[in-house]
């Protein structure tokens, strides 16, 4: 059974006993909850005013989703990219060169990055504006690699389509065409099968200057059959008006004596595959960017609030927990009752764990880190 993906990041206020070993006691010794926790560090980060937080509480949950999506983006392009199977795509995801469990669960304040003395609004925007950033040039480099692609699908379906919609560089050859006339050339027309011997008797018809018994049948397929035909410049949209009233279908075409289709096929492959090297390279240096800005923004939301939830000194400890599958409800409940006295009980009166939840209010902060990258949650 695949491990859960979802982790809490909760914070409770310090106590005379060991507040990490109390929660883990409860939740994974005392009660049958097989939950999996982890001490989460954060350092002394610069206050400010309860005002300023107050007014930073909200744009940090913003921020939060702004940025969470924006390493999803990077995270699902690279799976995209990576040739593995499916159940190890998420593998590809690593951070400063460990995976994204071990980086979440073992986390450490980056100082170099983020200089704790630094006011929060400023760390805050710093991450927001790096992200962004980043998410810039993810938009241009995707674009670039989806647009070989997309070029690359519509060569691949002009070979492989019927004469209608194909390439005729590999079909039409030299002496098809009429070079060096200043009064005729040639036109090159798809005949539907269901309409061939209609064409046998009306083409010569179908303006005043087509050359007679100029018809010669170049190639067919299923559905059509090509055709060319020898008449008068002047005349030309005089036969393709007609034609096309006919349901004949004029296929414009000009001779290039050095198009190769398959070798023009063969470098665009070259180059998607150097586009989707240099993506892919850009998408695993860029994802550890994006996701430890995003992780840093969890640490300074769970700060923030946890002050404006516990008061002035800072100190309280910040703690996550990993539930297990089938487990979350229980797990709350024991959550509810361990923190039960960190508010005042109206706002409980009444309630059961249940409605509780639903409301996502709890005595404690609590905050959601999903990892699973396989698909997009926002």
């Amino acid at each position: 059974m695949a491990e859960p993906k979802t982790y809490w990041l909760i914070s409770a206020p310090k106590t005379r006993e060991d507040t990490f070993n109390t929660l883990n006691n409860r939740t994974s010794i005392e009660e049958p909850l097989s939950a999996k926790n982890y001490p989460f560090h954060l350092p002394e980060l610069k206050v400010g005013t309860l005002d300023t937080l107050m007014s930073l509480s909200d744009d940090l949950q913003k921020a939060d989703t702004v940025v969470e999506a924006t390493t999803r983006k990077i995270a699902q392009q690279l799976m995209d990219l990576v040739d593995v199977g499916k159940s190890e795509k998420q593998e590809a995801l690593t951070v400063e060169q460990t995976d994204i469990k071990n980086y979440l669960t073992f986390f450490q304040w980056s100082d170099a990055k983020y200089p704790k003395s630094t006011p929060l609004k400023t760390l805050v925007d710093v991450i927001q504006n790096q992200v962004a950033k980043i998410e810039d040039e993810l938009k241009a480099k995707s674009s670039e690699y989806n647009n070989i692609c997309n070029a690359l699908i519509g060569e691949e379906r002009k070979q492989g389509g019927n004469l209608l919609v194909k390439d005729l560089s590999d079909t039409i050859q030299k002496k098809h065409i009429i070079a060096d006339s200043e009064f005729m050339q040639a036109v090159f027309v798809c005949v539907p099968k269901g309409i061939i011997k209609n064409w046998a008797m009306e083409y010569e018809r179908l303006s005043d200057w087509v050359v007679p018994q100029s018809d010669e049948l170049i190639a067919e397929d299923s559905d059509y059959q090509l055709h060319r035909v020898v008449i008068f410049k002047k005349h030309y949209d005089e036969f393709v008006r007609n034609s096309r009233n006919k349901k004949y279908i004029v296929r414009e075409f000009t001779y290039d004596p050095n198009k190769n289709t398959q070798a023009d096929k063969k470098k665009m492959e070259t180059e998607r595959d150097q586009i989707k090297n240099k993506l892919g390279r850009w998408c695993k240096s860029n994802f550890g960017e994006a996701f430890t800005a995003w992780i840093h923004l969890k640490a300074i939301r769970v700060f923030v609030e946890s002050v404006l939830r516990y008061g002035l000194p800072a100190d309280f400890q910040a703690m996550l927990l990993l539930p297990q599958k089938n487990k979350t409800k229980q797990l709350r409940k024991v959550l509810n009752d361990l923190y039960s006295h960190l508010t005042s009980k109206s706002v409980f009166s009444g309630k059961d764990a249940d409605e509780v939840e639903e409301e996502n209010f709890y005595p404690y902060v609590s905050l959601e880190v999903n990892l699973d990258f396989r698909k997009q949650v926002l």
